[in-house]
């Protein structure tokens, strides 16, 4: 019987430690993250403003903000972002859900040149990296991504394997803390976001005619992809950038709807019909510029989506996170659903909203576990040995 009990203690203190890192991370599971530019004091400029990641609960108040460095310390670098420009700052999660990835330059505020304009070898376009602790990594600096250009969007499946996309050089692929990348595809000249659902790297693009591309199959690391269209062909995407693919049918396994946030046609849904794509309708068309988008499927089969919109081209900023359910299920027309935008949070004065993703979860080292699982046995072994003896 104590033995039973000694092994009931080691077993709970094991599970608190291994569940400890999902509760005190400086991110709480199921909140939201705002990629915001600008500190509230000053215009938002093209040459550069600060960069935060807000937190906010799903219902619109504001946990903390986490902010990006300014100035070199160490390794990292600077990570600022150009207050002016629209598209920048799509934020997403990595694949396994530990980290949030970001873009922007690598120098400190206060300069005299439009950062997109800047030559990538002088002014370097850093990755940020942002696990559940609020932990920031910017040792990530590339010298041959988005050269003159604006970079837009990162990605990884792991924390390591990163994968971007800016407003010239195509998608590409590097890893944490490099300084140089290597193109997987170069047709998607004029890249917005890239993201990663169900082991398949995806990125929408403004090359005409605009569409959501697959970059190959899975996760690849080598130049020559093959592009592929995954939606639609004709003038269905008017401008699209952030999109989120979920399984919204109970009945089939597997990714059968994605949503897209386009600048002009709103919020946008398309699903799997005898294998294929088709348009199922928007929701929120007009000037309302909606950019950066997730979404989660809940138990009643609705969608819950999150998005970002009217982010703000100059130099007071502007934007709004709103949430919308698609009530509609699966197959059903997002025209038709009954749910309306709700504004959650608004941009304060001087400050601009870009991207959206939920917040990074920690996940147990599995060293942990190994060390828990062998503390079990190895006690048990010891109580067996005493009652031989």
């Amino acid at each position: 019987m104590k033995s039973l009990k000694c092994v009931m203690i080691v077993v709970s203190l094991g599970l608190v430690i291994v569940a400890a890192p999902m509760w005190a991370a400086a991110f709480s599971p199921g909140d939201l993250v705002v990629y915001r530019v600008g500190t509230g004091s000053g215009n938002l400029v093209s040459t550069g403003n600060a960069v935060f990641l807000d937190e906010y609960t799903p219902t619109g108040t504001l946990v903390q903000s986490v902010p990006m460095p300014t100035s070199a310390n160490g390794a990292n670098y600077p990570l600022i972002a150009s207050g002016t420009a629209q598209t920048e700052g799509l934020l997403t999660r990595s694949a396994d859900g530990q980290y949030l990835l970001l873009t922007g330059y690598g120098t400190t505020t206060g300069g005299g040149t439009s950062l997109k304009s800047t030559a990538a070898a002088t002014v370097p376009r850093v990755v940020g990296r942002v696990d559940s602790a609020g932990n920031v990594d910017t040792t990530t600096a590339l010298t041959d991504f988005a050269d003159g250009d604006t970079p837009r969007s990162a990605t990884s499946s792991n924390g390591t394997d990163l994968w971007v996309t800016g407003n010239t050089g195509g998608v590409r692929y590097t890893t944490l803390g490099s300084s140089t990348s290597l193109s997987l595809a170069s047709a998607v000249s004029a890249g917005y976001q890239v993201n990663i659902f169900g082991g398949q790297l995806y990125a929408t693009t403004h090359t005409t005619p605009n569409f959501l591309v697959s970059i190959d199959s899975g996760l690849p690391q080598t130049a020559g992809q093959i592009i592929s269209t995954v939606l639609p062909t004709g003038n269905t995407l008017g401008s699209p950038d952030a999109f989120c693919f979920l399984d919204v049918d109970p009945n089939t396994p597997g990714l059968d709807t994605v949503y897209v946030a386009d600048d002009a046609n709103g919020i946008m849904k398309f699903g799997l019909s005898g294998g294929a794509w088709v348009f199922e309708g928007a929701k929120g068309k007009g000037s309302n510029g909606y950019r950066g988008l997730t979404g989660v499927v809940q138990g009643d089969g609705s969608v819950l989506l999150y998005a970002t919109r009217n982010g703000g081209g100059n130099a007071t900023g502007g934007g709004d996170l709103v949430s919308l359910v698609d009530s509609t299920g699966f197959g059903g027309s997002l025209a038709n659903t009954t749910g309306s935008f709700t504004t959650l949070a608004t941009a304060t004065t001087y400050t601009a909203f870009r991207g959206v993703a939920f917040a990074p979860v920690s996940v147990p080292e599995p060293s942990t576990i190994a060390l828990l699982i062998a503390a079990v046995f190895g006690l048990l072994g010891r109580r067996f040995v005493r009652r031989k003896t």
